[in-house]
């Protein structure tokens, strides 16, 4: 640390908040940083390995008159100011004092803020949780002006950040660290400890399996060891379902995406070992869905070779099975799953035409799944996806009065499934994603409050269910993305507060769930919208400098991902555009005209290419 500074920080905060003080200041004390990053240079300096000391003052100042000594020279000697930030810190003369003195002393950059109750720029004094003075400017004489100074918190609150990502967010400011950097270093640090436990299981199940093969070598008889290999392969054909069914979804819906892989290559290993020749239908299905779901994993994170050789491998199986069964409800079913993620990968890389053939028959053994059996459920939701795939194509086409049709038909599907079966989390998760298509086919035809109507809904289908299912991290994504949609629907209608509130909550939820998995495809793009919309919200409110850090953080976690990934032609042109345009849009407003034509040169630059390359998938 800097020879002037005796302190990495000073904890500046009210004593009614003192039971954060004392969380804040105990996790900060203790925080390890990353080995790989201590000793690098930032923008601070050396990256220390710990952040102590830091300096906490722990009496109350009620009955003084001026700051103490102490404190004064605690200021003095402190490189960065942490103010925790409530109501009661709004309030308190102390905090706004110490506030003032450490602007005065160090400037304004090297102020840190968390937020821990009330509402940040609120404007009424019950709520406001910023003091003035962490508010408002200060000029060259250390006068305290009327100029907004636009500070950026973490978050702590539940409906923000939550303490872990307001923590790491807080070490990131204090260190030179960049957020992206130290959460990937944290969730190694986890995987490193979860190597260690697989490691242990590793051993365990070496240990049942020898004894388990020594138990049966001892069996003797040609009966008893028929009848065990029979069982045996039951139990294991049981063991497949499981895994491909009940342990998928409670894998899913807490994001485990390691996990999940670790099964599904179990799984194919297994497959691989046995003669393909002698298994019989129903087994070589199961063996189809294992690569489905190996190719599902690879999509998520953006390896979309390696996802179009899974799923074609299982399209290969499920086409001859079918060819066998024509008529068999299972057969159809296997294969039109296998139709579809072909005709995924394509529609991500903007490959239109194989898309619309894959869409489109993966609609049609839908249709005759229902037409076999119109009361089963299952192939009632197959029908809803292949109506809402066919109302996505039309969307990609512009002819958003078509997909308003297959949007609606799919919804009245969802609907009365979920009305028959309210505690079923994919009919719930079906119902809410209809909502949303259906609203962005209405807002493609310009009725944005309509629209907006339909995603209103959709969020309170969603917070219902995350009031009973917290973890659910699948309906927390989809949270998000309505957030984001909604809060641009309000740009729309000329609201700009309503959009800069719900793409708060939108960043908040979206940090949460990123901080947990880097490397899921769906969670960068969910991020990558909300921090856009929250940048597009704040330029609308003239906060120039929240408005900017909000789109340089929308576009690094984008192309921090696509960096070095194949394939994500239609990630690297949509997730990216939104935010880019908006930046331009910023410059060109502060008159920096040099900045804001580079960038149009840019995105037409990006445009021009991807139009050649066939990607026809930007939005009219």
């Amino acid at each position: 640390m800097d020879s002037r500074f005796r302190y990495r920080a000073i904890l500046s905060y009210s004593h009614a908040d003192k039971a954060w003080a004392d969380w804040l200041h105990r996790r900060l004390e203790t925080y390890r940083l990353p080995s790989a990053l201590v000793g690098r240079e930032g923008p601070f300096g050396p990256i220390p390995a710990r952040l102590a000391p830091i300096f906490r003052d722990r009496e109350e100042l009620a009955a003084a008159t001026d700051l103490s000594t102490e404190i004064n020279a605690a200021l003095a000697q402190s490189m960065f100011l942490v103010v925790v930030c409530s109501p009661a810190a709004a309030g308190s003369r102390w905090v706004n004092e110490e506030i003032a003195v450490f602007k005065r002393l160090h400037g304004e950059e090297r102020v840190r803020a968390i937020v821990v109750d009330g509402e940040p720029l609120s404007g009424d004094p019950a709520t406001e949780c910023f003091p003035a003075s962490l508010r408002l400017r200060f000029d060259a004489r250390g006068e305290r002006t009327s100029e907004p100074a636009e500070p950026i918190a973490a978050d702590a609150r539940r409906q923000g950040d939550g303490r872990k990502l307001a923590f790491l967010k807080l070490v990131a400011g204090l260190s030179g660290v960049r957020l992206d950097e130290l959460v990937r270093r944290e969730q190694k640090r986890r995987n490193t400890r979860l190597v260690a436990l697989s490691a242990a299981l590793a051993a365990l199940v070496v240990v049942l399996s020898v004894l388990t093969w020594d138990a049966l070598r001892q069996r003797n008889a040609a009966r008893l060891a028929q009848a065990e290999a029979q069982f045996q392969r039951d139990e294991a054909q049981g063991l497949v379902e499981f895994m491909l069914t009940d342990l998928r979804q409670r894998l899913d819906a807490v994001g485990r995406l390691d996990v999940l892989e670790a099964v599904g290559e179990r799984l194919s290993a297994s497959y691989a070992r046995q003669d393909l020749s002698r298994l019989d239908a129903d087994a070589l299905g199961r063996r189809a869905r294992v690569q489905l779901l190996l190719g599902e994993i690879e999509s998520t994170r953006g390896n979309l070779d390696a996802a179009l050789s899974q799923y074609r491998q299982a399209a290969a199986t499920t086409g001859e099975l079918l060819a066998r069964e024509p008529d068999a409800p299972q057969r159809i079913y296997d294969h039109a799953q296998s139709v579809f993620w072909v005709g995924q990968v394509a529609w991500q890389r903007g490959e239109a035409d194989v898309a619309r053939q894959h869409f489109t028959q993966y609609h049609d053994h839908a249709r005759q799944l229902v037409e076999l059996d119109p009361g089963n459920a299952d192939w009632q939701m197959e029908l809803n996806y292949g109506l809402s795939n066919l109302g996505t194509l039309a969307m990609d086409r512009g002819d958003a009065v078509a997909a308003e049709r297959h949007f609606r038909e799919a919804f009245e599907i969802a609907r009365a499934l979920s009305d028959a079966g309210p505690d079923d989390a994919d009919r719930m998760i079906t119902t809410g994603t209809s909502l949303a298509w259906l609203a962005d086919a209405l807002l493609r035809q310009g009725k944005l409050g309509a629209a907006a109507g339909l995603r209103e809904d959709e969020i309170a289908l969603y917070e219902r269910w995350l009031a009973g299912h917290p973890a659910d991290a699948n309906v927390r994504q989809l949270l998000v993305d309505a957030r984001s949609r909604v809060a641009q629907i309000h740009l729309g209608l000329g609201r700009p507060d309503q959009a800069r509130d719900d793409a708060s909550l939108a960043t908040a939820l979206a940090d949460g769930l990123l901080a947990g998995d880097p490397e899921n495809i769906e969670w960068v793009d969910r991020a990558s919208l909300a921090h856009a919309v929250a940048g597009e919200a704040y330029l609308h409110l003239g906060m120039h400098d929240l408005a900017r850090a909000s789109l340089q953080r929308a576009i690094g976690i984008a192309e921090d991902f696509v960096a070095g990934k194949g394939g994500l032609e239609r990630s690297r042109s949509l997730t990216s555009t939104q935010p880019r345009l908006v930046l331009a849009a910023l410059h060109a407003r502060e008159g920096r005209t040099t900045e804001a034509r580079s960038l149009y040169a840019d995105i037409a630059t990006r445009y021009r290419d991807d139009q050649a390359a066939g990607n026809r998938l930007y939005p009219v």
